[in-house]
């Protein structure tokens, strides 16, 4: 007579219904987060297709000027005006908007107030708005992630996990970057590393990607043609890294300072059309500043402007950018970082190569916008990660990447009072 075998142990039984339940809620989180990055992508695309005339591609990707000239005055003031309305109307009469990082550490995200929100966000910037559009994908997936999480019964820790990780897979569909998703969740959102939570996040992040492919394509955001590394462009990433990240420390300071002032109420719809529409003036001479700062990354990573041009146009960008934010727009600053960046990198190669001739100027470009939105997101590693997908260039550009990106933060530390402290040696007393 055969022994039957042992039933597995009632805690072996709970480990595999856990796992069971947290894939199959990671597989929905996905395919949830693709779908509503897809919405957001297809408004974007076919109000700029319909407005800017492109039958193909981006804002203003290869659109030297707009025709009519005045059309950027009219759209941009146009975005003001709806989104100030939309905005005052959620405010005075929807539940509160929780933020991104509220929702991970499980704040209530109210569904309609969320979608209309993150609808106005990427219809402003479809229509020339100088913000970026990254913050509606992450704030919609959230929402979406928080209310999938309840069906499943996963205690905090899990919840919490999965909603980063669908606010970061919303980041990564919109560009087609998983990993920068993932890592986006992991450092920024949840600011703690665990196998677990890893795995999730690049679960995630990749279902999502791949259903928003139909829309997103599978190419990356900007195309550069291959790079080399040389003596000339190191020595370069040491010496435009702190530069970088001086740069970007003030970026981030005048945005939160202005943030402090935002206008609220009949205010807002005074303030905010006014504002956008100083935009689209300065839109119609220098279009390139416009949107969320893909047209003058690209710009800057193709040399296709002159090196003096560039200045300018990376100093209007950071006006335009910090000055709509401050004004009571909700969107990012990630696009029109690495759009400063590039454009500063760029300029500077111009100026380099009588110093030492030899560094590659686009090289030169990415290296910069990676320091200077590490710096602007506090979060290097997903910076680098972002600007390696976003220009495919893989491990070729990584030791100048990391040394920039080193001396960007260094700098960027230094030039606050919380990096002093940081820096200064530790009192046991405090700790």
């Amino acid at each position: 007579m055969t022994a039957e075998p042992l039933a597995p142990p009632r805690t072996h039984r709970r480990a595999i219904g856990f796992l069971l339940k947290l894939g199959v809620a990671s597989i929905i989180v996905g395919i949830a987060t693709g779908l509503a990055v897809l919405l957001l992508v297809w408004i974007v695309h076919s109000i700029e297709h319909l407005i800017w005339g492109h039958e193909e591609g981006p804002f203003l990707d290869g659109l030297p000027m707009p025709s009519p000239w005045w059309l950027p005055i009219v759209t941009v003031g146009g975005a003001g005006v709806i989104a100030a309305v939309g905005w005052y109307l959620i405010r005075r009469f929807g539940r509160k908007l929780a933020t991104v990082e509220q929702g991970v550490d499980g704040a209530h995200m109210p569904w309609w107030e969320t979608l209309v929100d993150t609808v106005l966000q990427v219809t402003s910037v479809a229509l020339g708005a100088s913000i970026g559009k990254e913050v509606a994908p992450r704030e919609l997936s959230a929402m979406a992630g928080s209310k999938i999480v309840r069906w499943f019964g996963l205690n905090a820790r899990w919840c919490r996990i999965l909603i980063a990780s669908a606010a970061g897979a919303g980041l990564a569909a919109v560009y087609n970057v998983p990993l920068g998703g993932a890592l986006f969740a992991i450092e920024i959102l949840l600011a703690q590393f665990s196998v677990g939570a890893a795995v999730v996040a690049l679960s995630v992040s990749a279902i999502a990607t791949f259903v928003a492919r139909p829309l997103v394509g599978e190419e990356s955001l900007y195309q550069v043609a291959s790079l080399e590394v040389n003596a000339s462009l190191v020595v370069a990433a040491l010496l435009i890294g702190p530069l970088m990240g001086w740069g970007a420390t003030s970026f981030a300071t005048v945005t939160k300072a202005l943030g402090r002032f935002r206008p609220t109420g009949w205010k807002l719809l005074v303030v905010l059309p006014l504002t956008f529409t100083a935009v689209g003036v300065l839109g119609a001479f220098f279009p390139l500043i416009l949107g969320n700062g893909r047209a003058l990354a690209t710009a800057g990573f193709d040399l296709s402007q002159p090196a003096l041009l560039l200045l300018l146009l990376a100093l209007l960008k950071y006006v335009a950018t910090t000055v709509s934010l401050g004004s009571g727009a909700i969107g990012g600053t990630l696009q029109p970082s690495v759009a400063i960046g590039a454009a500063l990198g760029a300029a500077a190669a111009a100026g380099w190569a009588f110093i030492w001739p030899g560094a590659d100027a686009t090289a030169l470009a990415i290296v910069a916008a990676a320091a200077f939105l590490a710096s602007n997101m506090r979060a290097p590693f997903t910076a680098i990660a972002l600007v390696i997908e976003f220009t495919d260039t893989g491990f070729t550009l990584l030791l100048p990447i990391f040394l920039a990106v080193a001396g960007s933060l260094a700098a960027s530390r230094l030039s606050s009072r919380a990096g002093l402290r940081k820096f200064a040696p530790i009192d046991p007393g405090r700790e």
